[in-house]
């Protein structure tokens, strides 16, 4: 076996505990299919954890969001607030996580990057004096990661400013809107709309039976569990799945594991294709996805090798069982 897969469990296991419980929340498939951890830790990862959890999430973020707001309205600003993340999309593989906190400040002046930097900063003042949160990180330069307590999970608050799309001014529908995004460590700026791309992934994954957000959920556990950190976003993640022709991703839920190969196909083409990487679009089909990060090929690569590890024990454990990857494989997930 590539993988040490007793321990992927266990990493597993703890991304799914519950802390008012004290015990892990897992499917009853997880326990009673009577698989190898290889295939117990492939197929529970790509389970869809219990909504539930994601109301105790927002519990959090709207406190923190509520005391952010009142802040900064009395330092004066005028500002907007809006979520963005896994939980958006219910592609999460944590128990509690992940959400983003957009605080959008409106009324920009010619300088924007002066805007944001200073948004930054009280931003950061705010939370760090912020009693209930277990910490406070703004290394990246780009979004303020906080832990949040009761129950322990991370959000993270990203100071942005509103970009108004060709579509939002003539619909006036904010799934049009877009948003700026300000990285001061490598000086950039990126321009996406996240309200269109988080539709448009609910939308197709639902017109290919769950299986794109079932494959984002294998990847981000793959990513959580690599020994060398893998440097790719959720929305990095999503946009690569999304961009796999919906026909490619369809098939029953019992022979999901034959994805495996188209997704590893699609994850070649981005390291060896360096025009395709380049030009990927996200689900909006507004803005690049990779193009101006030649950094990001090699996370990919990582990622790829930690997929064809899964793939090539996947294939020995089938095959000790005289089954492939394209065979039926039953998993029901009831909680």
């Amino acid at each position: 076996m590539e993988h040490d897969y007793s321990l992927f469990v266990e990493n597993l296991k703890g991304r799914r505990y519950d802390e008012a419980l004290r015990e892990q929340v897992l499917s009853e498939a997880f326990h009673q299919c009577g698989y190898s951890d290889c295939l117990r830790y492939t197929l529970e990862s790509m389970v869809e954890i219990d909504p539930s959890y994601a109301y105790k999430v927002y519990a959090n973020s709207r406190r923190i969001h509520e005391n952010i707001a009142k802040v900064l309205k009395k330092k004066g600003y005028d500002a907007d607030y809006r979520y963005q993340g896994a939980l958006k999309t219910y592609s999460n593989i944590r128990l509690y996580g992940d959400v983003e906190i957009i605080v959008i400040k409106k009324n920009v002046s010619e300088k924007p990057h002066t805007d944001m930097q200073i948004l930054a900063k009280d931003l950061l003042d705010v939370l760090s004096k912020d009693p209930t949160l277990k910490s406070v990180d703004y290394s990246d330069k780009t979004r303020i990661r906080v832990i949040a307590q009761k129950p322990t999970c991370e959000i993270d608050v990203l100071p942005s400013m509103w970009i108004n799309s060709a579509e939002y001014v003539k619909t006036r529908n904010e799934i049009y809107k877009g948003i700026a995004e300000f990285d001061f460590a490598k000086k950039k700026v990126k321009k996406y709309l996240p309200f269109l791309n988080i539709a448009r992934i609910n939308a197709r994954d639902q017109h290919t039976n769950g299986n794109l957000k079932a494959m984002s959920r294998l990847l981000k556990s793959l990513r959580a569990d690599a020994v060398d950190r893998i440097h790719l976003r959720d929305s990095e993640i999503n946009a690569i799945l999304y961009n796999i022709p919906e026909a490619d991703l369809t098939v029953p839920a019992n022979k999901v594991l034959s994805l495996l190969p188209t997704v590893a196909k699609m994850l070649d083409k981005l390291e060896s294709d360096a025009a395709y990487f380049n030009q990927m679009l996200s689900p909006s089909e507004k803005d690049r996805v990779f193009g101006g990060r030649p950094d990001k090929q090699k996370e990919l690569q990582k990622l790829n090798a930690q997929l064809k590890k899964l793939i090539s024990d996947l294939k020995a454990d089938l095959d000790s069982q005289g089954k492939t990857l394209n065979s039926e494989i039953e998993y029901l997930p009831t909680p």
